[in-house]
């Protein structure tokens, strides 16, 4: 028999079915860190090649999905306050990209895997930049850390439409050998070309197997422009099932319209779309309109500290605030989307999102200093969302395997080595 690990007395939250609530129980994973049995009450099986390991009735969730991040961002976080993204990017790409040596792209990108790793997040959608290296330090330091990673490309957007299949193919040829490492791969399409190039890229997207993820109508100060383009993507293909939609915020009911009848999904950044003053995306409107929503606590220079709690909650009373209405949106549904539909829109809810028989054992184990053992079931979804952080977290798992004690777990070498690097940036800008 192959060793199994069984976590017992665990309250696990079902994010997969509207009809279960937290309940104490178990999950037993096999060697291969895949879930293959859940139940509730006590654990009654056991034979000597089982582990068994007592949380002691804590929280245990889903690990979070970001669907998107740009995690080389955690070293530069606080830069830019009061500017819009244009102003903000002027102030870190364009201020620090250039002057980034070899090695330091690795490097911040690791501790931006780090630091979410700390934070819960356990699935990541890396929006990578063109600098600092390319592709090729983001994409090691994709394969080297503990996370799962969507890994979003993105050349360089002055391309002209030759030029970007051309390197489209080189960075084909850079992961060929290494793509089952990941869990996906998505091009950045936020660059607008004429609709017959942006057809022949989705072709050739189509047949290596590559999703698109666009920052899209997120700065209200170029909104006007982006929506004259939606004809465009339309027309060229840009909007429709493999479509991820970053931000979206500024939109007509014709573009939320169309992107939902596409089949196109959008995530939402509360904290970084606060941080950035780039306004508050209509999110009961998008769900009755049928579109698909996910969650990201986009880059650390943005969002700050990227808890997924945090995020939660200001995204959840930022909608309430703006409507002066309490029961807009609940606990339960923006814990989903934080977890299983965010992983639905990265096409990957099939392998994490959820605490189910078949699925990675990713998940985090919560032990909040007030009380909740007296709570009806129903009463955990917003215990949980509304009072619990991430400096709650005690354990994060993948694949069963205890990868970070939460944010006390700090990797100090590796802090110590960006702090050199970003350092040298600032001297040499």
């Amino acid at each position: 028999m192959t060793h199994r690990t069984v976590f017992t007395d665990a309250v696990v939250f079902p994010v997969h079915d509207e009809n279960l609530d937290p309940e104490r129980g178990y999950l037993v994973i096999d060697q291969a860190g895949t879930i293959v049995e859940t139940g509730g009450g006590d654990y009654s099986g056991g034979t000597a090649a089982e582990t068994v390991i007592d949380l002691g009735g804590k929280l245990v969730l889903p690990g979070f999905v970001s669907a998107h991040s740009h995690l080389w961002q955690s070293v530069f976080r606080g830069v830019a306050d009061g500017c819009f993204t244009m102003g903000w990017i002027d102030k870190l790409h364009k201020r620090f990209g250039a002057a980034m040596a070899p090695g330091d792209m690795y490097a911040f990108t690791r501790h931006g895997q780090h630091d979410l790793l700390r934070h819960g997040v356990t699935t990541v959608c890396n929006h990578t930049h063109e600098f600092g290296g390319g592709p090729t330090e983001q994409w090691q330091a994709a394969l080297d850390g503990a996370q799962r990673t969507v890994y979003s490309f993105s050349p360089p957007l002055w391309l002209a439409a030759a030029e970007r299949l051309s390197d489209l193919d080189k960075f084909a040829h850079l992961i060929s050998d290494s793509r089952d490492r990941v869990l996906g791969v998505s091009v950045n399409t936020t660059r607008i070309y004429r609709v017959e190039e942006m057809r022949r890229e989705n072709e050739i997207l189509r047949e290596l197997g590559f999703g698109m993820h666009a920052h899209y109508l997120e700065d209200p100060s170029v909104a006007a422009e982006q929506q004259d383009s939606f004809a465009d993507l339309l027309a060229g293909g840009r909007i429709g099932p493999e479509t991820v939609l970053a931000h979206f915020i500024h939109t007509t009911p014709h573009i939320r319209d169309a992107a939902a009848a596409r089949g196109a999904a959008m995530v939402w950044n509360p904290l970084s779309n606060g941080r950035l003053g780039s306004g508050i995306a209509d999110i009961p409107g998008y769900r009755a309109a049928g579109l698909r929503i996910g969650m990201g606590v986009d880059g650390q220079a943005s969002s700050d500290v990227a808890d997924p709690f945090q995020n939660m909650r200001t995204g959840l009373y930022l909608l309430r605030a703006a409507a002066q209405q309490a029961d807009v949106l609940d606990a339960r549904t923006i814990l989903r989307m934080h977890t299983l539909d965010s992983a639905a829109v990265l096409g990957v809810d099939d392998r994490v999102g959820s605490l189910e028989p078949g699925k990675a054992a990713d998940f985090l184990v919560c032990d909040p200093p007030a009380p909740y053992g007296h709570l009806p079931a129903r009463e955990l979804w917003p215990f949980t969302v509304l009072s619990t952080s991430a400096s709650d977290i005690t354990d994060v798992y993948i694949a069963g395997r205890r990868v970070s004690g939460g944010p006390a777990d700090r990797d100090r070498a590796l802090e110590t080595d960006c702090a050199t690097r970003v350092s040298r940036l600032y001297r040499a800008v």
